[in-house]
């Protein structure tokens, strides 16, 4: 996650760093090319503390000398014979060398060498600290990540569970709406059987009922026949007992041929009395029509029967006559 980013405070540091090294070899390569003789060897002493730094006085340009007079001329005085030479004394043993005191620029350059060390100590520390955070940055990002990984899970199988619940309802709800379905079709079938039962049931009866009414309407056609057969058969009894009663009262003439044939209408009253009588179809022959409706008068009252209703078919009769 940190990759790529510059710490705070690195480009600084290594500047800073790399200036202090820079000023320290310059330091060393004058200081050392500056000195007129060569120096001791150096010794290092252990110091828990540094001493005190004095400050060096400040070098002053001497002036030019004056320029001197001439010395006179000295005259040289004998030399005194030279003395023998002292014993050799004992060696007295070597006395322990003195500390030596720093000097100025060994003084700056443990200070610059100590103040480098805590600057190298405090960027190690600054970049201890920089990783330790970044570290903790990178923990603290993946357990976030962790934490956001887990609820993405718990979320996911949340709406898994959640998706699941619905499509049980839907199956549900569907399976109740096919049961609904499948039960109303049941009934609409039951319901189409029993109307088709009822159907099928009302025409047999229709069926029936028309066969048993045809059955009544032929056997009372067949009764009105059979009383109309027998009325017609009664009337032509009446009709030929009366036209028998006016045959036997007529006097044919002599000179009517045998094909001869009159038709008359007859009204009669109850009782047989002859009301009226009309020629509707003459013989041809008038003594012949003259003779037949004589007879007719002569005939009445007619023999009619008793039955009011059966009269009334009698009481207007067509008769038609032939002389055999």
């Amino acid at each position: 996650m940190f990759e790529g980013v510059r710490e705070p405070g690195k480009s600084a540091s290594l500047a800073l760093a790399v200036v202090v090294h820079v000023a320290f070899f310059v330091f060393l390569y004058f200081g050392i090319s500056w000195q007129r003789k060569p120096l001791p060897p150096l010794e290092a002493e252990l110091w828990s503390e540094l001493p005190p730094v004095k400050p060096l006085p400040r070098k002053v340009a001497a002036a030019p000398p004056a320029p001197q007079p001439p010395k006179p001329a000295v005259e040289k005085k004998p030399e005194p014979p030279p003395k023998p030479p002292e014993p050799p004394k004992p060696a007295e043993p070597p006395k322990p060398p003195e500390p030596k005191q720093p000097t100025r620029a060994e003084i700056e350059l443990k200070e610059k060498q100590r103040k480098l060390q805590e600057q190298k100590k405090a960027e190690a520390e600054a970049r201890r600290k920089e990783e330790l955070e970044r570290k903790a940055e990178e923990k603290k990002r993946k357990e976030e990540e962790r934490k956001a990984e887990e609820l993405r899970k718990k979320e996911e199988a949340a709406r898994q569970a959640e998706l699941r619940r619905q499509e049980e309802a839907k199956r549900i709800e569907e399976d109740k709406r096919l049961d609904a379905e499948r039960r109303e079709q049941e009934a609409r079938l039951e319901r189409e059987a029993e109307s088709r039962r009822a159907a099928i049931l009302e025409e047999q009866q229709k069926l029936a009922a028309a066969a048993q009414q045809r059955a009544q309407e032929e056997a009372r056609k067949r009764q009105q026949a059979e009383a109309a057969a027998a009325r017609a058969k009664e009337l032509d009894a009446w009709q030929k007992r009366i036209q028998d009663r006016i045959k036997s009262k007529v006097v044919v003439p002599p000179s009517t041929p045998d094909n001869a044939e009159a038709k008359y209408e007859i009204v009669i009253i109850p009782g047989g009395e002859v009301l009226s009588v009309q020629l509707r179809k003459t013989s041809g022959h008038p003594a012949y029509d003259e003779a037949i409706e004589r007879a007719i008068n002569s005939a009445s009252p007619l023999p009619v029967p008793s039955d009011p209703a059966l009269f009334q078919q009698l009481r207007t009769l067509n008769l038609v006559f032939r002389p055999n």
